[in-house]
């Protein structure tokens, strides 16, 4: 810096002119004027004073994440060690240079003009312009700056990051400290850094047609609302599974400070991907992200935007019986590629939440008999599905049935159709190769994405036998575990065996001998009719 050195030069000379008139006169007394012969040639000299336009300027921007407690003081152009907040990588600043001459009092009062507005500001940029990335310290440093003003611009910031407000800096600054010009000018404009969660309740949805539901909280960037602030874009995406049905979106707020969301606050659209996932994009308008980024403002981190999306499940199909979910929260406005009408799959933005995940398994039921006959001979049995909870059951084991423990009624079958299930009944019918297989069961030992300590099971209960055979007396029961069906398609298979109707044994003919009893009580009946008006008749005649 020039102007330091001149000041530190003619320090220097003062000093040693004194040490040189001490050492003549009386070298004991000479050490004590030096500070002020300092303080009076920086007083007089109009060096400090003045703009140095071939002085370069630094700006180093430090960029830290925005807490419930700090970015509570106005900064002043020094750097300042007492600064918290974490670091932020990877924000993306361009400054461009204002076309006013700040080596003139009248550029200043021109600058000053425009009253603080870095809107207003945008109509007076230049050509030249310049961009830097924070590295892993959170520092971008823009250096050898010409003098003049500067606007200062997030261009891009990480997914999980909002940018800051655009503002305005002058290369350089004066020093508060020193009164004299600052050439090394620091700033530290802060990010909220935010996430979101995600949960799933898939314990009452063990199977086609129930009902899956996932719950997102996100968190509400925290800015200076009172100072103009606002968030400029806020969107959530869930891309749903091609296995399940999208049914609704509901959209609210918790937390301290929570406001009541209208439907005008958002927008939901729907679309599928070339993925063939359904993506759903809950997007706030300006008057909701206004009335979001002031609850958030007056709350605290409890302050979050809740979506829950119902979804319907279908066909497990050909593929593994793994069903998961992630959803993406998009904080800011640097990433505006996103089409919710049109979903591109390879490119969505966003902070990814947590990763939820179900499963589920294909079951099919083999009837055969002990008389062991033609496959179609098994055709039409019916089989109903409970969630029970037997002790010391084994897989495809025969139990007692009051040892089940069935809870509830039995799961309901469904046909799936193009766009969705349609209810049939609450039985599974064998075909004519004497099998049914049933679609989707959810997995016993991994519920509402956690593993289950004592899994329960499901038992099947015979309702109705093939034609000539005896019902089953007791359920089957059976598990569907996540190691089956997590990385490849599995159907579980089990034979129910069904024995003839009583048991095989021949009852005594029925119908032949009672139709003969029959005919000769109707004949006799009929000939003592005919004897009795016979009789009747000579005794009239007689009389």
């Amino acid at each position: 810096m020039k102007s330091l050195t001149r000041r530190r030069g003619a320090a220097l000379a003062a000093a040693v002119a004194l040490a040189i008139g001490g050492m003549v006169a009386a070298p004991v007394a000479t050490a004590a004027p030096a500070p002020a012969i300092l303080a009076a040639a920086e007083a007089t000299d109009p060096d400090p004073a003045l703009i140095n336009p071939a002085q370069g300027s630094n700006l180093t921007i430090h960029k830290l994440a925005q807490t419930e407690t700090n970015g509570t003081t106005a900064g002043n152009g020094l750097e300042d060690p007492s600064a918290t907040g974490d670091p932020v990588e990877g924000v993306e600043f361009t400054i461009t240079k204002l076309d006013f001459d700040l080596t003139t009092q009248a550029g200043w009062e021109a600058l000053a003009a425009l009253n603080g507005s870095a809107a207003a500001a945008r109509n007076y940029t230049t050509d030249e312009t310049d961009t830097k990335t924070t590295g892993e310290d959170g520092v971008a440093k823009f250096e050898n700056l010409a003098v003049g003003a500067y606007l200062v611009s997030e261009t891009k910031a990480p997914q999980n990051v909002t940018t800051a407000e655009d503002f305005v800096v002058t290369l350089p600054m004066t020093d508060p400290e020193n009164n004299w010009w600052n050439y090394n000018v620091h700033v530290y404009p802060k990010n909220s850094v935010v996430d979101s969660t995600k949960e799933v309740s898939d314990t009452g949805s063990p199977t086609i047609g129930d009902t899956v539901t996932y719950t997102i909280k996100a968190d509400i960037p925290k800015i200076d609302v009172d100072g103009g602030a606002t968030i400029k874009n806020y969107q959530i995406v869930d891309p749903l599974d091609p296995r399940l049905q999208y049914q609704n979106t509901t959209v609210t707020m918790l937390g301290t400070g929570a406001q009541e969301l209208e439907g005008t606050d958002y927008e939901i659209v729907t679309a599928v991907g070339s993925d063939g996932k359904t993506y759903v994009t809950v997007t706030f308008t300006a008057d909701g992200r206004a009335k979001i980024a002031s609850a958030r403002a007056a709350g605290d981190t409890s302050t979050q935007v809740q979506v829950v999306i119902n979804a319907t499940i279908k066909a497990i199909g050909n593929g593994n019986g793994t069903i998961s979910n992630t959803s993406f929260l998009i904080p800011n406005d640097s990433q505006t590629n996103w089409d919710p009408n049109n979903p591109n799959p390879d490119d969505v933005p966003g902070e990814p939440s947590d990763e939820v995940k179900s499963y589920y398994g294909k079951v099919t039921i083999t009837k055969t008999g002990t008389d062991q006959a033609e496959a179609s001979k098994y055709a039409g049995a019916e089989f109903q599905v409970y969630e029970c909870n037997p002790t010391g059951a084994t897989q495809g084991q025969t139990i007692d049935r009051a040892a089940a423990n069935i809870t509830g009624a039995a799961l309901t079958a469904n046909q799936v159709t193009t766009g969705g299930t349609v209810e049939n009944t609450a039985k599974f019918t064998t075909g004519a190769d004497g099998k049914v297989t049933i679609d989707a069961l959810r997995t016993n030992d991994f519920i509402n994405n956690a593993a289950v300590t004592n899994p329960g099971w499901y038992c099947l209960v015979e309702t109705k036998a093939p034609t000539g055979y005896e019902i089953q007396s007791n359920p089957i029961a059976f598990q569907v575990l996540r190691s089956q069906v997590e990385a490849s398609p599995f159907s579980i298979g089990f034979t129910v065996t069904d024995v003839p109707s009583n048991a095989g044994f021949r009852l005594p003919l029925t119908g032949a001998n009672g139709i003969i009893f029959v005919t000769i009580a109707g004949i006799l009946l009929v000939a003592g009719a005919v004897l009795l008006a016979v009789h009747n008749k000579r005794r009239s005649a007689q009389g």
